[in-house]
């Protein structure tokens, strides 16, 4: 849930891989409505615009929602992004073209979020810090103002893990699926002893105030939110996938001492759904993009088409 360190490779040092935006040091224009490979600001009112990228056509719409502080092109690289020796790189083998060649496939930046290869985020800046509440609804109104039809398929990492979950409780007439992609969930707060808990928001909000201009989740407005919206409806199908090797998300520099209580958490969100927890990922925290097969096939189950 925290933002993870990334190791990034020098622009000169990249594999091949899609671009849809072209030339990175150009600033993107107007998102224009359609099919295929098309990729701009969406314009949300207020002087607000968000970056959104989409591919493929088809239905249902994938809509890929990335880790706190991660922009769209997450979901294009493959490898292990806090690796040094060999950090993650974009590749056609990756989640996003990989479902964009079955379906349409989307993917956007949150204010305040960052390239893979270390550029700002391209979405305009909001205040911080922010709930998922408010990302949700960032998310329909973009949505809705690019004309990108649903229903959608929701793929969320980390801590767009809450923000699927927020959208999906609060708009479930328009999900068909929620992949869950080591997530960050309401459940990790009862998880965690209360002084931990507490220590790592102190942690989060001090970071988001030394980096105003950065992303900074505010997790228990969020969570207090959430269990005041309605459950998700039965039917809707959900999988719930954790990372088999420990990350240290809680910054401490001791990444298996609450391990365990991650896997809890992520266990009691899936029970919350009635959903399968896989469990075998090979992978640490960044899923997608160290075991992208995997996740490719669990978006397929959910796409007639596929």
């Amino acid at each position: 849930m925290r933002r993870l360190a990334r190791v990034r490779r020098p622009v000169d040092g990249r594999r091949p891989g899609r671009d849809l935006v072209g030339d990175r040091g150009r600033s993107p224009g107007p998102f224009v409505p359609g099919d295929g490979d098309r990729a701009g600001l969406v314009d949300l009112g207020g002087g607000r615009e968000l970056y959104l990228e989409c591919s493929g056509t088809g239905g249902p719409t994938v809509v890929f929602i990335s880790g706190a502080g991660v922009a769209a092109d997450d979901w294009s690289y493959v490898g292990d992004p806090t690796d040094a020796a060999e950090p993650a790189v974009p590749d056609a083998s990756a989640v996003f073209p990989r479902t964009a060649g079955f379906t349409t496939a989307c993917a956007y930046d949150r204010p305040g979020t960052e390239q893979m290869e270390g550029a700002a985020g391209r979405s305009t800046p909001a205040p911080q810090p922010t709930t998922s509440q408010a990302s949700a609804a960032d998310l329909d109104a973009m949505l809705t103002a690019a004309e990108v039809p649903g229903p959608y398929v929701l793929v969320a990492h980390s801590l767009g893990g809450i923000i699927a979950t927020t959208f999906a409780r609060t708009h479930p007439d328009e999900v068909a699926g929620l992949v869950l992609v080591d997530p960050g969930s309401q459940y990790l707060q009862a998880a965690l002893p209360p002084d931990v808990w507490s220590a790592w928001m102190e942690t989060i909000a001090a970071a988001g105030a030394a980096n105003p201009d950065s992303e900074a989740p505010d997790y228990p407005a969020s969570i207090a939110a959430l269990e005041g919206t309605p459950p998700l409806p039965a039917g809707i199908p959900v999988v719930v996938l954790s990372a088999d090797r420990p990350f240290d998300y809680l910054g401490i520099g001791d990444a298996d001492a609450y391990w365990p209580n991650w896997l809890e958490a992520a266990s009691l969100l899936a029970a919350s759904f009635g959903a399968p927890h896989v469990t075998g990922t090979s992978s640490g925290h960044f899923i997608a993009n160290e075991n992208p097969a995997l996740v490719v096939d669990q978006v397929c189950a959910m796409v007639p088409a596929c």
